[in-house]
């Protein structure tokens, strides 16, 4: 008898050492579901190209619904770039006011900063995902040289711009080890809201300082292709 109670003691004292084990291994793997981390902290290295560093950062809800929110810096491009591209686009390869190729239009900017949240849902090996995305950019106290009707002048102005869009995103993310990298491509529509402020136009002769704003507003398409390389947090 005294031998059965011993030995049912020690069998006792063995399966809750088991179970605080087991419950506490599982309480520190929580946040890991299956492959796929709780957080990710990812860059986008080629977007550097294109006058833009974002970062973003991913939650997991569950296994299959994550929220992703990203901000970004926009930093100036230099005259050789894309603003070279869209100022040559007018009359006698010099800037112009109207039409896609608008110098106003183009990427050219002093900063700004720019938003992008994502409800991603996983698949088995894809994920979609629905994008909504704010931008507010300008350039102040610019001065393009403008050709139009036969006369050339240098037109100094300031311009905002505020971007609100909604896009639908299908990509892939592996993982090895720690990194994780995020293939992703989209497409989407986009509203351009740009007040534009002219403070002095010089002509050949005469300089004038109109002082007065114009207004802009714009919806186009967008195709948005990229990589994110990320890590595990």
């Amino acid at each position: 008898m005294l031998l059965f109670l011993f030995d049912n003691r020690i069998i006792g004292s063995s399966l809750k050492e088991i179970v605080i084990i087991k419950s506490y291994i599982d309480f520190n793997n929580d946040s890991i579901v299956g492959e796929k981390p709780y957080r990710i902290i990812k860059i986008n290295p080629f977007q550097v190209f294109f006058s833009e560093i974002p970062v973003s950062y991913e939650i997991f809800l569950h296994k299959k619904l994550s929220l992703q929110f990203q901000l970004g810096y926009i930093f100036p491009l230099n005259k050789k770039s894309h603003r070279g591209l869209f100022e040559s686009m007018g009359t006698e390869g010099e800037a112009t006011t109207e039409g896609f190729f608008s110098y106003r239009r183009s990427p050219y900017n002093n900063h700004g900063l720019s938003s992008k949240i994502e409800i991603r849902e996983y698949g088995r090996h894809t994920y979609f995902a629905q994008q909504l995305m704010y931008k507010h950019c300008f350039y102040k106290e610019s001065t393009f040289t403008i050709s139009e009707g036969g006369t050339s002048r240098d037109q100094t102005e300031s311009k905002f711009s505020n971007i609100v869009g909604f896009g639908l995103i299908v990509g892939t993310q592996s993982y090895a080890g720690n990194f994780v990298f995020d293939w992703y491509g989209g497409v989407g529509l986009r509203n351009r809201f740009m007040s534009v402020h002219i403070l002095k136009i010089e002509y050949t002769r005469s300089t004038q300082y109109p002082d007065k704003w114009e207004y802009f507003n714009s919806v186009y398409p967008f195709i948005n292709l990229g990589l994110r390389i990320g890590i595990k947090m």
